[in-house]
């Protein structure tokens, strides 16, 4: 997203909390060490990045900022980084192990994050966990908002609209849950 392109220095000085690390912590603990982990959207791989690396696991960065992405591979050198987007996700041949998306799907309009889960479920290896977070309201209409002057549009489905889209598209819905800061969480695994 060029937005991020606009935001990526701001970004890598303020994104500093942890969001999303407890949950992307307890996926890492769920599958094998060394396992091969994509990170959708993966901005300049801290913290959710580093925290798969620190687990033990491979991981492949994809983001479609190449401001992002040049951080990504200052940061996490270890990992390999892939500019694309995960609604023509350009993996072919690859299966991976598990799949995360935090802060990403909700960027997608409707037609885009169905097309991303398609896409996943495809490239994901069946018992494959993909955890990712959105809103928990449908909302067809895009609500804007703005980091660092910059405007971002945000779309969401509600828990319900998100459990039948994944089950349509081999996934089963495991859970989903809050934090503090209220973002939602959804685990899925691929079957």
């Amino acid at each position: 997203m060029r937005e991020y392109d606009q935001i990526a220095e701001w970004y890598a000085a303020e994104r500093t909390d942890q969001t999303g690390v407890p949950e992307a912590s307890a996926l890492a603990a769920s599958i094998p060490r060394g396992s091969l982990v994509l990170d959708v959207g993966c901005g300049n791989g801290i913290p959710i990045t580093s925290a798969l690396l620190r687990a033990g696991h491979h991981v492949v960065g994809l983001d479609s900022s190449q401001a992002m992405l040049a951080r990504f591979q200052q940061n996490c050198p270890q990992a390999l980084a892939v500019r694309g987007n995960v609604e023509s996700l350009p993996f072919t041949g690859f299966r991976f192990d598990a799949a995360v998306a935090i802060g990403v799907m909700f960027h997608l309009n409707s037609e885009n994050a169905i097309r991303a889960i398609e896409n996943l479920s495809r490239s994901l290896k069946r018992g494959a966990p993909f955890l990712f977070t959105s809103g928990d309201a449908d909302g067809p209409d895009a609500k804007e908002g703005v980091m660092n002057g910059v405007t971002f549009r945000y779309f969401s489905y509600s828990t319900e609209g998100y459990r039948r889209i994944l089950d349509d598209r081999n996934f089963t819905l495991v859970d989903v849950h809050a934090d503090r800061g209220q973002n939602t969480y959804y685990l899925a695994k691929k079957r």
